[in-house]
């Protein structure tokens, strides 16, 4: 294959596209992910900025436990970012579109992630908010995660979505 053909068949629509899927699908990974340990998130909701260790101390929380309840969020993150890889790369070579444009996905996110500019910390704010609508931290990140699920899932299967990345094919947002 040629440099012009490799070009050719790169689609800038099917990249924007499962970019935002996979954004959706690694925010709620790591969100399900908190569920982990819903303690220590109560702790530090319920805790001041300034007397956290005292806080944590008091309730007996080992530095262990805040390194596995770190460990495990970051990792989440990871997962979802790959499991969205393999739904995108299952989806490029289900409609026959070049599977290098996945690649091209999943190596932006991880490179913006790595440096924390995908935006979570402005978007967070937005995205947390449904849940707060329960009284219980465990149904508050449950309802979050599966919202950001369900978004990251219609992004890459929506029908809207795959005729816009189909190559010659527009269709009206």
């Amino acid at each position: 294959m040629t440099i012009q053909k490799f070009i050719a068949r790169l689609n800038w629509r099917q990249v924007l596209i499962h970019f935002i899927a996979t954004w959706f699908f690694m925010y709620s990974f790591q969100t399900l992910a908190v569920l982990h340990n819903t303690n220590l998130i109560d702790i530090l909701r319920h805790s001041d900025k300034g007397d956290l260790s005292e806080a944590l101390s008091k309730k007996q929380v080992s530095a262990t436990e805040v390194s596995y309840f770190v460990m495990w969020t970051s990792l989440s993150n990871t997962f979802g970012s790959l499991v969205a890889f393999i739904i995108s790369l299952a989806i490029s070579i289900k409609r026959k579109w070049f599977w290098f444009n996945s690649i091209i996905v999943f190596v932006l996110v991880f490179i913006l992630s790595r440096y924390e500019q995908l935006g979570w910390n402005f978007l967070k704010n937005i995205f947390l908010t449904p849940g707060e609508i329960f009284g219980n931290i465990i149904l508050e990140y449950l309802a979050n995660g599966i919202i950001l699920l369900t978004l990251g899932l219609l992004t890459f299967f929506s029908g809207k979505a795959n005729k816009f990345i189909a190559p010659g094919k527009t269709v009206a947002v």
